[in-house]
């Protein structure tokens, strides 16, 4: 298992992927998979509101099925989503340091 450093968030009007956080995972591909996650659950978090649809309200404003609904808010959706993951580094962390930053890992990390 590796620490790596998850960036994620929403861009346009809400100021991109400014939550990071420390996480420990098998591989960076792992890692960016969570950020992903994380990233949808930001997203997940405002839809209804802030011109983000729900797949209920893409149905009604499309006159469309829940299958297109869910098509054209998986598009949406992807179009809002900021993320990355990086393997941990000091370097790295200094950068996310300033920004909502967690880190579960300090007392490994501070040692490093």
């Amino acid at each position: 298992m590796e620490l790596f450093i998850i960036r994620h968030g929403l861009g346009g009007g809400f100021g991109g992927g400014n939550n990071y956080e420390v996480i420990e995972t098998a591989s960076l591909e792992d890692a960016e998979k969570w950020a992903f996650e994380n990233a949808c659950q930001d997203y997940e978090s405002y839809e209804g509101m802030c011109g983000l649809r729900t797949v209920e309200q893409i149905m009604e404003e499309e006159e469309c099925e829940e299958e297109d609904a869910l098509i054209a808010y998986e598009e949406e959706r992807e179009s809002w989503l900021d993320y990355d993951a990086v393997p941990y580094s000091k370097e790295a962390e200094k950068k996310a340091e300033v920004h909502h930053y967690h880190n579960p890992y300090s007392e490994i990390t501070d040692k490093m």
